[in-house]
């Protein structure tokens, strides 16, 4: 009877186990949000920014994340004129050490990416891996994801270029990602959106899952000009072309590996 008790005992725990890990999900917070420009502006005369922002990825029984496979982030009120800065290839932007030189002038922004990587089968385990950003103005897509050949060829978008190397990361990384821009509405006004899919070398370098911890970003007030309804303007690769209130919505969007989908906000001046 002992030994039965024991065994039941046993068993009980193991299925309580199971089970928080069954129940476990990911949290979402924006934690860094701004964008600095002289004005409110309007979509026929846009004010240059900045724009900064960040979040962080948790767990609800403190296990590694959920690997994310797709992210949207938009920021109200804030447009993209891609066509007003230097642009370089895709390939030039996933080159395989670094980026070409040709991206030099095409970087728009970076930050970094703080990950736990781990064996897929086993949550507990977080071994750091820290990445930098380099933010680049591309011409064309990612062949591997068709959708970002057209759209960015429509629309414009960025690489979003990952380095890392030992002692940083477990294995080394240098990989870029396609992110297109679309047309949205955010609070009623235009905004431009910012989707992507991570592709399986960055999702599971290795052969490990690797989970995104927490991202910080920033892309810089750089100015150009492009024609909008037949007149010449200066604009910003962002640009605020204006907002509901005295602050805009941040606002970012995660789809999980396993297909959940959830939006995180945070107001910014």
């Amino acid at each position: 009877m002992r030994k039965l008790l024991m065994a039941f005992a046993a068993a009980l725990v193991i299925a309580i186990a199971v089970a928080g890990v069954a129940n476990a999900v990911n949290t979402y917070v924006v934690h860094l949000a701004g964008s600095k420009s002289a004005s409110k502006g309007t979509t026929t005369k846009p004010s240059p920014a900045s724009l900064k922002f960040g979040y962080r990825v948790g767990d609800t029984e403190n296990l590694r994340p959920q690997v994310i496979r797709e992210y949207r982030i938009a920021a109200e009120g804030l447009q993209t004129y891609p066509k007003a800065r230097p642009t370089c290839s895709w390939d030039q932007a996933n080159a395989p050490i670094k980026h070409a030189a040709a991206c030099n002038k095409a970087i728009v922004g970076g930050g970094t990416i703080n990950n736990l990587a781990g064996a897929p089968n086993d949550r507990s385990q977080k071994l750091p891996c820290n990445v930098e950003l380099t933010l680049i103005n591309i011409r064309n897509g990612d062949p591997r994801f068709s959708k970002t050949v057209s759209q960015i060829r429509k629309r414009g978008g960025i690489a979003i270029r990952i380095d890392t190397d030992p002692p940083d990361c477990p294995i080394p990384v240098h990989e870029a990602l396609a992110a297109p821009y679309y047309d949205v509405k955010l609070a009623g006004v235009s905004t431009a959106e910012l989707r992507f899919s991570v592709p399986d070398t960055l999702a599971h370098p290795g052969g490990l899952d690797n989970s995104v911890i927490e991202v910080t970003s920033s892309i810089k007030k750089l100015t150009g000009t492009v024609k909008i309804k037949g007149k010449n303007r200066k604009v910003g690769f962002y640009s605020s072309v204006g907002r509901k209130g005295s602050t805009r919505t941040i606002r970012v969007t995660f789809i999980d590996e396993s297909g959940v989908k959830k939006t995180a906000v945070r107001q910014a001046k």
